[in-house]
């Protein structure tokens, strides 16, 4: 292994460290110790990629890529992974959940430098074994069920996965996504499946059936890494497909662009009754997920740009709705949300400004990111898509007005509980950032790598 080899594989070796370390500190001291060894690691991951920023790709091989994409995604991932580990609450019954949060964000960071069907497959498995047993980390009974909801389902896709990688590679004779040129009966076959399998990993209807029960059920960290983790690494490799292999069409585009379309109109639909806040955001990101799919079925040159964009406006956003969701309790509502201004300021503004950045409005990250949707939609001539997206924005609209209210009205006579350091710090941060991107969206361009 030559030097420039291991230093792109260094931000996967620090993960590792950190998961095995925050495992064998958790019989030896308390929690915050297993968080500080699962923080360090994931910031010393983020620091190693940025470290070497501007420096020319490493030959890695087919298995890993080590080009401006996966260095963003890996940033990405670990920065997104250490704002669920600031909101990851001690007084549960099991205390190997940063160890597990470490271990999703390495199945993820293995995502945004997949380049084979092998570091494909092994990274999805590795974030959904993670994700299940976060989901049930709390041991009741709603999130035994999203647990084992999940765990069946992602079985059936990862089947669905596994068939249409051996079908691909019975056409084309590759494993790699550079080598997937095949254009026979048995490649349209193993793309419809290898679809059906990603479809899943990114809550696409109609695979979407347990991201609501996760959010409700799980902590609210854990379906942070569901919603954002997890969705920029499936991003990343759907892009990286788009990119570099050439699947047969219609099937590739269409079906990527069916899912997508379904899951703005389905996903807005379902979210327009949900009194619940965390289950609102299941449903809602379920078309955000449908957003960036029909961005990247759209084929047109600024799709790259567009869906990293939409992803670093995502972030935020999510985090800090759902990291206001874990202070309030589990499974807030709208009415536990009134009269939150006056007892909470900072939680409310946070929650409003990230609804504001959700539903797409000025001055707001996801204003821009909705932009850059529409964009990309009238310069492919896609109008019945561009009226979906139309359609879903103006449904979503309704809904997030709804929490984005609830907070300055209303009056509340429970006693809010003292905000710790780190969790304000991380609501300050998703503030300014959503503020920030809408604002001064340059920001935010400057570092996304451009797809070629």
């Amino acid at each position: 292994m030559t030097a420039a080899q291991f230093a792109a594989l260094s931000p996967l070796i620090a993960l590792a460290v950190a998961a095995i370390a925050a495992m064998m500190l958790v019989p030896l001291a308390r929690l915050k110790a297993a968080q500080a060894a699962a923080a360090a690691g994931l910031a010393a991951a983020a620091a190693l990629v940025l470290l070497r920023i501007g420096a020319p790709a490493a030959p890695m091989g087919a298995l890993f890529t080590d080009d401006a994409i996966a260095r963003f995604g890996i940033v990405y991932i670990c920065l997104a992974s250490l704002g669920a580990l600031v909101f990851l609450r001690a007084g549960h019954p099991a205390k190997e959940a940063p160890s597990l949060l470490v271990l999703v964000a390495i199945g993820a960071v293995t995502l945004a430098g997949a380049g084979h069907a092998a570091t494909l497959f092994l990274g999805i498995e590795i974030v959904s074994l993670s994700l299940i047993a976060l989901f049930a980390f709390r041991l009741s009974r709603q999130g035994l069920e999203a647990a084992y909801k999940f765990l069946v389902m992602s079985g059936l896709a990862s089947s669905a996965l596994l068939l249409g990688i051996a079908l691909l590679y019975a056409e084309t004779g590759a494993l790699d996504f550079a080598g997937w040129t095949g254009q026979g009966a048995l490649a349209a076959l193993g793309t419809a499946l290898l679809l059906a399998g990603l479809g899943f990993k990114f809550s696409l209807v109609p695979f979407h059936m347990w991201t609501p029960d996760a959010f409700e059920a799980s902590p609210s960290s854990a379906a942070a890494l569901a919603g954002v983790v997890s969705k920029a690494a499936m991003t990343i490799v759907i892009l990286r497909l788009v990119l570099t292999a050439h699947l047969p069409e219609p099937v590739w585009s269409s079906g990527l662009a069916a899912l997508g379309a379904a899951s703005v109109l389905a996903g807005n639909l379902l979210a327009l009754r949900q009194p619940q806040l965390p289950r609102m955001l299941g449903y809602s990101t379920i078309a955000h997920s449908g957003y960036v799919a029909l961005i990247l079925a759209s084929g047109q040159p600024l799709a790259g740009e567009a869906a990293l964009f939409y992803l670093g406006a995502y972030a935020p956003a999510m985090l800090a709705a759902l990291c206001v969701a874990g202070l309030l309790g589990r499974a807030p509502t709208l009415p536990d949300l009134h009269g939150l201004v006056k007892r909470r300021p900072l939680e409310a503004i946070a929650l409003s400004l990230s609804m504001l950045s959700l539903a797409g409005l000025p001055a707001a990250g996801g204003f821009i990111a909705k932009l850059y949707l529409l964009r990309v939609l009238v310069d492919g001539g896609l109008w019945t898509l561009l009226a979906i997206v139309v359609a879903g924005s103006s449904l979503g609209f309704y809904y997030y007005a709804r929490f984005f209210t609830a907070p300055l009205v209303g009056q509340s006579h429970e006693e809010s509980e003292p905000l710790s350091a780190l969790d304000r710090g991380l609501l300050i941060v998703c503030c300014a950032l959503i503020i920030l991107f809408g604002v001064a969206p340059m920001t935010l361009m400057a570092v996304i790598p451009s797809p070629s």
